[in-house]
């Protein structure tokens, strides 16, 4: 099968780079492993007793500084979809009890050193040296350092300050942050239904070839598909396989990137059941679990859900227990549970050299790498990946 290019990958990069790719013309092509496209997107369903609750696993809010992403939602008429996320709190488990963040911090630290925020710069600090000099050196050890951890389940002390978060400009109509009324999965169904674009799932990708100037990209299932330009929207440690014999010295650097696995466990209790107060995320210090998201953010009127971040390598039993623990309910509560693995980038200082090394071994290839290693690990950062490397696109057919 030929196609001008060919996407490996269908999480919300490899979606938004075959949605530019569409949109200039191209025949594109997208290849997803799994039974749905979407990654961090694939919004789970809980369908038992004539139910229709979907919690996520991955991502969880939009905000209305995402403008490429929401250019493409207001491109695929999902507009009218967004939805605003209910005003519940994040919380600390501290001794078994949910308490706020703002108990839990030294105001007097806090006021002392939050001056040094007018005159410190985010470039060449870690998070850790950033954040100390702006809360407070214990402010941030007990409390804040485990919030950022939350955000990719994993240590974040070392993460470069300016890509944890960033400011961005905003679109002022739409709402300050903001989910959609069947979840983010609305988004990569609405893309992956986008004119121009062929997607196939359950197709893994196992060995790529260059023959006769042409990438021929070879799936598990024995099916070869055929490409002018191959585009790479997977974790860094797959990317760098993929190349090993074509492009060498790409897979190299790719190589030397660092990731964590996430255990996420999903769980759906009756809301008859739970006691626990309406939370938007419980983030438990120096647990076994980096946090647990709650579905509270979106109401329902008959359940709630939960999605803990686990550290990787406890066992089922080991988890379940802690969950049940979390919420306060027996196993048999739980009406229904779904698990999933993510890997995510562990980002250092000295990424944004990484960075343009790797771009200047991508100058004047038919090969695009996207993904959420590139300028940092929040959605909009890789739909803006997803765009630059489409107007590389453009050049190169």
């Amino acid at each position: 099968m030929k196609s001008d290019v060919v996407i490996v990958g269908g999480g919300i990069s490899g979606l938004s780079l075959a949605f530019y790719a569409a949109k200039a013309g191209f025949k594109t092509t997208l290849l997803e492993k799994n039974d749905n496209p979407g990654g961090s997107f694939s919004s789970h369903r809980y369908t038992g007793n004539n139910a229709n609750f979907w919690f996520e696993l991955g991502a969880h809010t939009c905000y209305n500084s995402y403008q490429n992403l929401l250019d493409i939602v207001d491109a695929c008429n999902l507009t009218d979809s967004i939805i605003p996320r209910e005003k519940v709190p994040f919380t600390l488990l501290v001794d078994k009890q949910l308490k706020s963040v703002f108990s839990a911090l030294n105001i007097f630290e806090a006021l002392k050193s939050i001056p040094n925020i007018f005159s410190l710069k985010k470039e060449g600090l870690s998070v850790r040296d950033y954040y100390s000099k702006i809360v407070g050196v214990n402010n941030y050890n007990n409390t804040l350092s485990h919030f950022f951890n939350a955000v990719p389940s994993q240590p974040t002390d070392d993460f470069p300050a300016d890509m944890m978060f960033k400011s961005r400009p905003k679109r002022k109509e739409v709402l300050k942050n903001y989910t959609f009324k069947e979840g983010l999965q609305s988004v990569a169904k609405a893309i992956a239904k986008s004119k121009g674009i062929n997607v196939f799932t359950d197709q893994e990708v196992t060995g790529i070839e260059v023959i006769d100037g042409s990438y021929a990209i070879t799936t598990k299932a024995g099916v070869t598909h055929s490409a002018t330009t191959l585009a790479l929207a997977t974790p860094s440690a797959v990317s760098s396989h993929l190349l090993q014999t074509i492009e060498p010295d790409i897979s190299k650097h790719l190589g030397s990137l660092k990731a964590a696995t996430v255990d996420s466990v999903g769980v759906v209790i009756n809301k008859r059941d739970l006691s626990i107060k309406p939370v938007a995320a419980i983030i438990s210090p120096n647990d076994i679990f980096f946090s647990a998201v709650s579905r509270d953010t979106v109401s329902d009127d008959n359940y709630r859900g939960f999605a803990f971040h686990f550290k990787p390598g406890e066992s089922d039993e080991t988890k379940m227990r802690r969950i049940t623990d979390v919420l306060g309910i027996s196993e048999s509560k739980i009406i229904h549970k779904h698990t999933v693995l993510n890997t995510v980038p562990s980002l250092r200082l000295g990424h944004r050299e990484w960075l343009e090394k790797m771009n200047s071994l991508l100058a004047g290839k038919n090969l695009l790498l996207t993904g959420n290693y590139f300028g940092g690990m929040a959605i909009e950062d890789c739909v803006s990946r997803s765009l630059s490397e489409s107007s590389r696109l453009k050049k190169a057919l």
